[in-house]
């Protein structure tokens, strides 16, 4: 292998990447994993590599001597080599413990399969075998154990300076001490226990890397030397278990009464703790002294992937699924064991639950996550994918080097996830149970049982999110052409190989935003004690994690900057409330949140612009085009303003926006009030009598208290705070509140500050929506003008129309009774044919007649008050008639509505229905009855044929008719109605 170019052409181009980097690595792991063949690994740790040169001469122009500088590298060459062989034994054990798992064995099968084909086709001829890169470490045996993979973060101080736990019990240095997980839960005197020699000036912090409620009874146990908390035996009536320090710190008021979401229906994602910060007693004897522990719980933002959250949703699905149907399985079985129990005693008898309802429970089970619904409908052949897959969601394609690379990324994913995914599997549906990450959605609609949709709608989402159309279009050639296909808009611009815009399409990684929890105990005002997760499938190379960012921050912070166990809980506090919203960290998976609103708010006031320009361009030339004289059709011009659906695609988007702000204030807002709570508690326990902060209250409350000890009881560590105010003791105490208290006050500032621009960036997300309201507004309004002008167009129309019907009408007026009279006296009869009519005559009849007729025609239609007349004397007769001869009584008396005809109709037809069904069961329950008989008949003969089977189906042919009756008593209760 050549060396690598030492000066990398494009600083921003680190490991992973396909153009050379040279010694920009920003990795090791991924640069030894990634970036350097297999062959050349074994060199790559020599003394004689250039890269270990050029480091050492980079450490001697920074001002080290050439025997330092050599030590540095020769100290980061170890370094970096035992955590690559730890990487690769790890990723062996990890490869045979899949290919062991019935869930996950088919990743490496599949890969297996897949890399031999690929060996064997034609493509691979010629290729240099390399050896393995797992052959060269020697991969440890034994099952899997989820708690010696977990390892948990230590850092210590020792009078503000750092101190190291040393190698037996953790391994690396400070701040990046690890222990593993099991080692501390499991064993008795670990280094989590609280009989570890130590004085007051000692702060530790250990963290678990998950929101295992498991996991955190445990350690809180651990550290007091004692089991986990036993909640059914400290509350029975008889035989009660004594209280124990950790069941003082894990009462249901401060732990388990705080869990929402925990209820069995629930969803998995709706399980969260409510916020909560305040101070208790580890004492069971002295509940109301001195307080010297402090509880936490508070919510915050973080991100994710999008796939790998899509990936976790699925597998978290499965469990409860999972569980759900072991629950109904184990509840069946007894109710069955239940009613064998009873079956001797006297019972009425009643039909037994048929066999098609249990069916029916066990398919309910199984196709309660959309994931198994959605497999069981491509196995049915209802729905069709566009892709090629098998039952695993293995993509199958037809180039064997492309099924290869396909199923070693799903490989590596699989390796990836194997940790995170057992710790569900286990800890998902247990007692007590995981919390897994939520969404942004998820955490603030914690009610509802899917989000996807919500997700999908983040900001950050649509930010991160590569769009079809944003990539150039390539037209492949035609089928018999050897020509090569077309990139027409490479072409047009003059792009070379590589273009750079679709190059940061492709790059582009979805993610979204998440909302984690932070579970903090400070035990003793010594120990800390914190719960959170990290990214899904992510090891060591995440580099925006929480603890990652804290102990960056503890490492680069200057001397003596934790003095107590408080200030480390500001720091904490600080990097979980802070690390998602820092701007200035330039990490690439990370997402600027404010910067991604800021576009989004941006993009869409400049839409919401664009489509004011075209509403004002539509109402200058609708202007001009009403003004004029012709006479063409106009509905094509219409029909923009017409359409809201531009416009109703920016309010749901600035909606959403709105909404998304609307929940990271609120969270804020819980961070200011947490915060605040954590520093009011603090102050209690570093001035518990007042003396440093001028507090009365807490000054009496102190002394109060104080007094309530025995004189051989009171506290050593109280002690101190009762000497003279000018001793050292006392002063180290007042410096080391003033400390905390300048910290703190700088925290809540950030938040006020944090608080301020996210209300800031939602007032102009108002703002914006305002706009677009008034825009959505205007344009209704420009329609209702089109609607009204075209309403006058019509009446003008309607009006002509009527004009001319007008004419039509006196027209028929006039010569429909002369053409009736000509017709009459142009008939064959003896009284008009009989004798001769000189035309004189015959017009005088005619016109005469015609124009009575006409007459009175013309003053029925245009008099309205002669009509009026008319139909007054009419009704005034005809009422007079009917009731003076006394029909109209008659009628009152019989009272037979229209409608009440009706319903008598439907009554009797549906009874006459009803009757025929009857008729119609009463035969087919003949016949079954003669089929049973014959079954038994064979039953008696020794035949096959179950009895029992004989009794479901009458149980279900009873349970017909019932529904039959049933059916027709409602319908004819509803004709009734």
């Amino acid at each position: 292998m050549d060396p690598p170019n030492p000066e990398s052409p494009n600083p921003n181009i680190t490991c992973l990447s396909a153009d050379d980097h040279g010694y920009n690595i920003s990795d090791h792991l991924l640069h030894y994993l990634g970036c350097i063949e297999i062959s050349d690994r074994k060199k790559f740790f020599t003394p004689e590599n250039p890269l270990w040169k050029k480091e050492s001469e980079h450490q001697q122009t920074l001002g080290r001597g050439p025997e330092e500088a050599e030590k540095l590298v020769d100290d980061k060459r170890s370094s970096w080599e035992k955590d690559c062989q730890s990487e690769l034994r790890r990723i062996g054990f990890l490869r045979r413990i899949l290919s062991e798992d019935p869930t996950d064995k088919h990743l490496v099968e599949k890969a297996q399969e897949s890399y031999e084909a690929w060996k064997a086709s034609e493509a691979y001829q010629g290729q240099p075998e390399s050896d393995s890169a797992t052959e060269s470490v020697k991969i440890p045996k034994g099952q899997y154990n989820l708690e010696k993979d977990i390892f948990v973060p230590i850092i210590q101080f020792e009078d503000g300076q750092p101190k190291e736990a040393g190698p037996g019990h953790a391994w690396n240095k400070f701040p990046n001490e690890k222990a593993v997980l099991d080692s501390l839960l499991n064993h008795e005197n670990s280094l989590l226990s609280r009989s570890e020699p130590s004085h007051d000036r000692l702060v530790r912090y250990f963290h678990i890397p998950s929101n295992n409620m498991d996991w955190a009874e445990r350690a809180i146990g651990a550290y007091f030397n004692e089991k986990r908390p036993d909640y059914r035996a400290t509350q029975r009536e008889l035989h009660r278990a004594k209280r124990t320090r950790s069941y003082m710190i894990l009462r249901d008021p401060y732990w388990r009464g705080q869990v929402h979401g925990g209820s069995q229906r629930s969803p998995a994602h709706a399980r969260h703790l409510k916020p909560l910060c305040t101070t208790l007693s580890s004492d069971p004897d002295q509940v109301e002294h001195f307080d010297r522990n402090m509880v936490l719980f508070m919510p915050y933002i973080h991100w994710d992937t999008s796939r790998k959250h899509e990936q976790f949703t699925s597998e978290i699905e499965d469990i409860m699924g999972a569980a759900r149907e072991k629950s109904l399985t184990a509840q069946e079985t007894g109710r069955k064991t239940r009613q064998d129990a009873r079956q001797n005693l006297h019972r009425p008898t009643a039909p037994e639950k048929s066999q098609v309802q249990n069916k029916f429970q066990k398919h309910q089970a199984k196709i309660l996550t959309m994931r198994r619904l959605l497999r069981t409908l491509e196995e049915k052949k209802k729905i069709n994918s566009q892709l090629e897959m098998d039952n695993n969601g293995r993509v199958r394609v037809k180039n064997r080097l492309g099924q290869f690379l396909l199923d070693a990324a799903r490989l590596y994913e699989g390796i990836s996830n194997y940790r995170d995914k057992k710790l569900l599997r286990i800890h998902l549906a247990a007692d007590p149970p995981l919390h897994p990450r939520r969404t942004l959605d998820q955490a603030y609609h914690w009610i509802l049982n899917s989000t996807r949709e919500r997700d999908r709608d983040q900001v950050v989402y649509r930010d991160t999110t590569a769009k079809s159309e944003d990539f150039h279009k390539y037209t492949p050639p035609a089928p018999e052409s050897n020509d090569p296909g077309v990139w027409a808009k490479h072409e047009i611009f003059g792009i070379g190989d590589v273009c750079p815009e679709c190059k940061m399409n492709i790059q582009k990684l979805s993610r979204v935003v998440m909302v984690d929890q932070l579970w903090m105990w400070i035990l003793d005002a010594k120990t800390i004690i914190t719960c959170f997760p990290k990214r899904y499938g992510t090891n060591k190379q995440d580099v925006s994690a929480i603890h990652k960012s804290i102990r960056l921050r503890i490492q680069e912070g200057g001397p003596d900057q934790v003095r107590t166990v408080f200030d480390l809980g500001l720091i904490i506090i600080d990097e979980c409330t802070n690390t998602f919203f820092d701007q200035t960290r330039t990490v690439e998976p990370q997402p600027q949140v404010m910067d991604a609103f800021s576009k989004a708010i941006g993009n869409i006031m400049h839409r919401q612009t664009v489509s004011f320009e075209k509403l004002w361009h539509w109402t200058h030339d609708a202007s001009r085009f009403y003004r004029s004289d012709i006479n063409s059709d106009k509905s094509g011009l219409n029909v923009p303003v017409l359409d809201i659906n531009p416009e109703g695609q920016l309010e749901r988007e600035i909606k959403d926006i709105i909404e998304e702000l609307d929940i990271i204030i609120h969270i804020s807002r819980i961070h200011k009030k947490i915060l605040g709570g954590f520093i009011r508690n603090a102050e209690n326990i570093l001035d518990p009598f007042g003396k440093f902060g001028n507090d009365q209250k807490r000054k009496v409350s102190g002394n109060h208290l104080w007094g309530k000890y025995k004189p051989d009881k009171k506290p050593k560590e109280l002690e101190v705070y009762r000497g003279p105010d000018d001793s050292q003791e006392v002063m180290k105490r007042q410096e080391d509140y003033d400390w905390f208290k300048l910290n703190a006050d700088e925290r809540l500032e950030t938040i006020n500050e944090r608080i301020e621009d996210l209300e800031e960036l939602r007032k102009t997300a108002t703002n914006t929506a305002d706009c677009v309201k008034d825009l959505l507004e205007l344009k209704q309004q420009q329609a209702s003008v089109v609607q009204a002008w075209q309403a006058g167009k019509q009446s003008e129309e309607t009006a002509k129309q009527g004009r001319s019907i007008m004419i039509f009408t006196l027209v028929t007026i006039v010569f429909l009774p002369l053409s009736f009279m000509s017709s009459v006296f142009g008939m064959n009869n003896q009284e008009i044919t009989s004798d001769t009519w000189s035309i004189d005559k015959q017009f005088r009849y005619m016109f005469s007649i015609s124009a009575a007729v006409i007459f009175i025609s013309l003053i029925l239609a245009f008099g309205s008050w002669i009509r009026a007349g008319l139909f007054y004397v009419w009704k005034r007769f005809v009422t007079k008639s009917l009731v003076g001869t006394g029909l109209y009584c008659l009628w009152l008396d019989v009272n037979w509505p229209s409608k009440r005809l009706h319903t008598e109709a439907e009554i009797i037809s549906n009874k006459l229905k009803r009757h025929a069904q009857k008729l119609r069961l009463d035969r087919k329950f003949e016949k079954r009855i003669e089929k049973e008989k014959e079954l038994e008949e064979l039953n008696v003969n020794g035949h096959t044929g179950a009895p029992g089977n004989t009794k479901a189906r009458r149980t279900r042919f009873w349970r017909q008719i019932c529904g039959a009756e049933r059916g027709c008593d409602e319908e004819s209760g509803n004709s009734q109605t």
